[in-house]
C-alpha cells in the first residue's frame, strides 16, 4: 500500500520548550538534511517568497540556497515576516499549531506577504519537520494491479478489502455503497426533525446559521447519536464495524463511543448567508498535530442524496500524500478535485489528511451525518497535547460562532 494511515512520527511526551537559537543549532541541520530539498522544490514551484521569523530581539530568514534551505540573521529582502512570541514559535516548529490555527483564531501577525504566501509557508514548514512533499510532478494514481484508478469507483461490502484499503491510501477518499440501509435513512431523517427543537443558540453543542430572510437555523447537531436510536444500531452493527475493519487494512483503527459526540447530523440549507454551513477546501488536521494524530478515516452518511443541486462533498485526490496549500487547493489546484455524489444510504470516506470541501446547496436541502475512526492510541498516559488542540478547536469554533452571529456558549 503507498501510504500508512499511521503517519505519526511525534510523541506529546517529547515535547519541549524550543527558542529560535536551540532550534537552528539542535533541530534544523538534520532537517534541512532530510527534507531542504523537497522545500526547495516547493518553494521554485510555487514562487514562494523566503520566510522571516521575528522572536523580540531575535530575527532569522529561510529561504533557498541552491537545492536545499538554509537560514541566515535579519529579514530577507522581500520575505513574509511572521512574528511569534516564544510559545507560539515553540508549538509552531514542534507541529502543535500551524500558521492556519493562528491565523483563525486571530492571534497570527504578518507584514510583507499575502494570505497565499502564508498559506504556502504552512505547507513548506511542514515539509520540512516531516517530508511530507509539497509538489509532486510525478505522481500516479494506480489499483493493486497498476492500472489507473478509477475515481468515480463505488465500494460495496462483496468487494475484496484489500481493493478498498489501497483504493483509500492511493486516492485518499472512497465512495461506499450498501454498508447501511438506505430504507433507515428516512427513520434518521425523523430523528433529526425530532431533535431540532431541543437544540438552541448558545447551547455548546450546536452551530447555527442565518439563511435569506434573516432567520436562524440550526446547521450542526452534537450528541445527535443519543436522540436517534436508528443511527445508534447501526453503530453497534456487524457492518460497520466490517468496515473499520476494512478500512484499516494493515492499519489499526479503532471507534469512538457511540455514546456523546462521536458522530455530529448536519442540515445544509439554501440560502446560507452568514455561519459555518459549507466549509471551503481544507484539512482536518490543518490547524496542527498532523504528526501526532494521522491519519484517521472520516466517514459521511448520506441521509439524503447528494449532488449539484443540493451540495455534495468534494475531495483533492491525493492531496494526502502531496501537501498542496488550502489557498492554492481554493483557487488553481494542482492535483485532482473529484466531486462525490450521493445517494441516501451512501457513503463517504476521507482521510484527516486529505483536503475537502462541502459545496453548498443550490436548490434544495441536504442532510449528512460524520462520525470516523481514529488510530488506535500509542501514548495512553499522555494527553495534554490533545485537550490543548481541543481547547484550541473551542476557541475558534466560538469565534466563527461570533462571526456568525451566534452568543458564545
Amino acid at each position: 500500500m503507498p501510504v500508512s494511515l499511521d503517519r505519526r512520527t511525534r510523541r506529546d511526551a517529547d515535547l519541549r520548550k524550543v527558542g529560535i537559537e536551540d532550534f537552528l543549532k539542535d533541530d534544523f541541520p538534520a532537517l534541512v538534511a532530510r527534507h531542504g530539498s523537497l522545500v526547495a522544490a516547493g518553494i521554485a514551484s510555487l514562487d514562494a517568497p523566503p520566510l522571516a521569523v521575528e522572536i523580540g530581539d531575535h530575527c532569522w530568514s529561510f529561504s533557498v540556497d541552491g537545492d536545499t534551505l538554509a537560514a541566515s540573521r535579519g529579514i530577507a529582502d522581500g520575505a513574509l515576516v511572521v512574528t511569534f512570541t516564544e510559545v507560539d514559535f515553540s508549538d509552531w516548529v514542534q507541529n502543535q499549531r500551524s500558521f492556519n490555527a493562528m491565523l483563525t483564531a486571530r492571534s497570527l501577525r504578518y507584514r510583507g506577504g499575502s494570505e497565499r504566501d502564508v498559506s504556502v509557508w504552512d505547507s513548506l514548514w511542514l515539509t520540512l519537520l516531516e517530508g511530507w512533499p509539497t509538489v509532486d510532478d510525478g505522481i500516479e494514481f494506480v489499483d493493486r494491479g497498476g492500472e489507473p484508478l478509477d475515481f468515480g469507483r463505488v465500494f460495496t461490502p462483496d468487494d475484496d478489502p484489500a481493493d478498498i484499503a489501497h483504493f483509500l491510501r492511493e486516492a485518499g477518499f472512497l465512495h461506499l455503497r450498501d454498508w447501511v440501509d438506505p430504507a433507515a435513512m428516512v427513520a434518521v431523517s425523523h430523528d433529526i426533525d425530532r431533535a431540532l427543537p431541543d437544540y438552541q443558540e448558545g447551547d455548546g453543542r450546536s452551530w447555527w446559521a442565518t439563511v435569506a430572510g434573516g432567520s436562524r437555523r440550526c446547521v450542526r447537531l452534537q450528541e445527535f447519536v443519543d436522540r436517534s436510536p436508528t443511527t445508534k444500531a447501526i453503530l453497534l452493527g456487524e457492518r460497520w464495524d466490517q468496515l473499520r475493519r476494512t478500512l484499516a487494512g494493515d492499519d489499526d483503527l479503532v471507534q469512538p463511543s457511540a455514546e456523546g459526540r462521536g458522530l455530529e447530523a448536519l442540515v445544509k440549507p439554501l440560502g446560507v448567508t452568514v455561519g459555518a454551513s459549507d466549509v471551503s477546501f481544507h484539512r482536518d488536521c490543518h490547524f496542527g498535530r498532523h504528526a501526532y494524530g494521522c491519519s484517521g478515516a472520516v466517514v459521511g452518511i448520506a441521509v439524503t442524496a447528494s449532488g449539484e443541486a443540493n451540495g455534495r462533498l468534494r475531495v483533492i485526490a491525493g492531496s494526502h500524500r502531496v501537501l498542496m496549500p488550502v489557498e492554492i487547493a481554493k483557487t488553481r489546484p494542482y492535483l485532482p478535485v473529484v466531486a462525490v455524489s450521493t445517494e441516501p444510504g451512501d457513503l463517504t470516506v476521507h482521510l484527516s489528511c486529505t483536503l475537502h470541501e462541502s459545496a453548498p446547496p443550490v436548490a434544495e436541502e441536504r442532510r449528512v451525518m460524520y462520525t470516523g475512526f481514529g488510530l488506535a492510541p500509542r501514548e495512553p498516559g499522555s494527553a495534554a497535547g490533545g485537550r490543548a488542540l481541543s481547547e484550541l478547536r473551542e476557541r475558534i469554533s466560538n469565534i466563527l460562532l461570533e462571526q456568525s452571529g451566534a452568543p458564545s456558549p
